[in-house]
């Protein structure tokens, strides 16, 4: 039988500019404050957690409490794990040096154009619905907007997703569970 070489090639060539970016910052912007968040979270799940635990009759360990009690603090033991290991590793606003600018870079990173616009759609909607615009008005304007907009393209589809999407929501909330819409 007659060996052949073969030689494997990279899928994409990668800088050495990148490689070095990839080395400083291992960690996304923002992913150090979601960490915290996670564990000031989690810390809270637990609190009521064992709220809940004290409220019970024996046997505590067969309660109801006792699996909200053991994933919080679960929960909780990992995110604090997490925000440990984060501290040690750097971010792409850690070279930024005064809090304003960090925070402002941040924002940016979390909050990009499309979901500010959608945001804002969002409290539109929320805003039609609070002024008694009927909900069979203002889901369809709301989801048809909101397609186009992250789309761009395929208008006629969207009107056809939309016709769907509440087609679904009226026979499962309406029709099944009787939801009485604004």
């Amino acid at each position: 039988m007659k060996e052949e070489n073969i030689t494997l090639e990279p899928a994409e060539e990668v800088s050495t500019d990148e490689m070095i970016l990839v080395k400083e910052h291992p960690l996304e912007a923002g992913e150090k404050v979601f960490a915290i968040v996670l564990l000031i979270t989690g810390l809270t799940a637990f609190a009521m957690a064992l709220e809940l635990w004290g409220r019970m009759k024996e046997p505590k360990i067969a309660s109801a409490a006792a699996v909200p009690v053991f994933v919080s603090g679960l929960w909780s033991l990992m995110a604090l794990l997490t925000v440990i290991e984060n501290v040690k590793q750097s971010t792409p606003l850690s070279a930024k040096k005064n809090p304003a600018e960090k925070i402002r870079a941040a924002i940016g990173y979390a909050l990009p154009a499309n979901v500010l616009v959608v945001i804002g759609m969002i409290l539109v909607y929320c805003g039609l619905l609070v002024q008694g615009i009927s909900f069979y008005i203002a889901t369809p304007l709301f989801l048809y907007g909101a397609m186009c907009y992250l789309t761009r393209k395929d208008y006629v589809k969207n009107i056809l997703w939309t016709a769907i999407v509440m087609a679904f929501i009226i026979l499962v909330f309406r029709m099944l569970f009787s939801v009485v819409f604004p």
